[in-house]
């Protein structure tokens, strides 16, 4: 068995109100809310590190700066012998937090950064803290910490593209996500906000291929672009990613129910009560692994490089 990466949502709780949200229980009334304490995470990983050993685990949320036991958390991870990151929106970071969880065991971390301009910040994450964000971000490469900044594509700020990563190049950022939007959570009801056209994606691309080429800062597509939707010969100096969710990828929500991906609301069923290789053999993960997959995947060549796209994007 591979070694899977493990997303653990700490806390549902949130600083900002992204129009993007994937979260599932942003529109999904119905999906159990909560989060767990330290002592019942400790249970819980040390049940599921009796089975797997992760690569690694990225601490995220809703925002994992607001759960009471953070550092706790980072600190018990850690020593249990896993490698930590942490997923944050960056406005609750400062240096000294930096400095504790650094300590505490985190070796990664990666800041929200979707724009470069205030109004623009506000409109998408309704907080207008984006000076914070770009203050965290300086608190990280202090301390020389791998950071990536993660750019949520949006009709709203790609354009923004440029500018974003002239800023992350001054401040030393080791790489950039792109993230192209995908309708889940309270994206949902913000789609015609938000999509973005094939002729505005592209630009994106084509604009951060060229940044790149300048910059020499690596430029990672983390939601999958298929390279039959689009030629990644286009853009040499860009990395497209693959779908590995349910395969090398698996999420831990707030109260310990594992999920194929962040965006799929479907719970395979509770870590406290089933084995983590119960539930990630049963047929809703194969069923979910070839969700929107065209017949031609079976034939392509390219099939390794896209892991036949992002499942929630038709």
């Amino acid at each position: 068995m591979n070694r899977p990466y493990i997303i653990f949502e700490v806390t549902p709780r949130c600083n900002n109100n992204c129009l993007y949200c994937y979260n599932v229980w942003k529109e999904n009334k119905k999906y159990p809310r909560g989060e767990l304490r330290l002592a019942s995470i400790k249970v819980l990983f040390k049940k599921l590190l009796a089975e797997i050993k992760p690569k690694f685990i990225i601490l995220s949320g809703g925002e994992p700066l607001l759960h009471p036991d953070i550092f706790n958390i980072v600190n018990l991870l850690y020593g249990l012998g896993n490698k930590v990151g942490l997923a944050t929106n960056g406005t609750l970071l400062d240096e000294e937090k930096v400095r504790r969880l650094t300590k505490d065991g985190v070796k990664y971390f990666e800041i929200s950064l979707d724009t470069t301009y205030p109004k623009t910040y506000f409109q998408l994450s309704g907080n207008n803290q984006l000076e914070k964000v770009r203050q965290a971000i300086l608190a990280v490469k202090k301390f020389r910490i791998p950071l990536t900044a993660s750019f949520t594509i949006t009709k709203s700020n790609h354009t923004d593209i440029a500018d974003v990563v002239d800023l992350c190049f001054a401040f030393s950022v080791d790489s950039i996500a792109l993230n192209r939007f995908v309708p889940g959570g309270a994206g949902i009801k913000n789609i015609e906000t938000l999509q973005i056209s094939r002729r505005e994606l592209e630009d994106t691309l084509r604009i951060a291929n060229h940044k790149n080429a300048q910059d020499n800062i690596q430029v990672n597509i983390t939601i999958p672009i298929e390279p039959c939707e689009v030629d990644h010969k286009k853009y040499p100096h860009l990395k497209f990613g693959t779908c590995g969710c349910g395969k090398d990828k698996w999420v831990i929500d707030p109260l310990g129910n594992l999920r194929t991906c962040e965006q799929n609301p479907e719970i395979l069923g509770n870590l406290f009560d089933k084995n983590f290789n119960e539930l990630s053999n049963l047929d809703e993960v194969k069923t979910f692994r070839q969700k929107n997959a065209k017949p031609i995947c079976d034939q392509c060549q390219s099939y390794i490089n896209c892991g036949g796209g992002c499942r929630f994007i038709k």
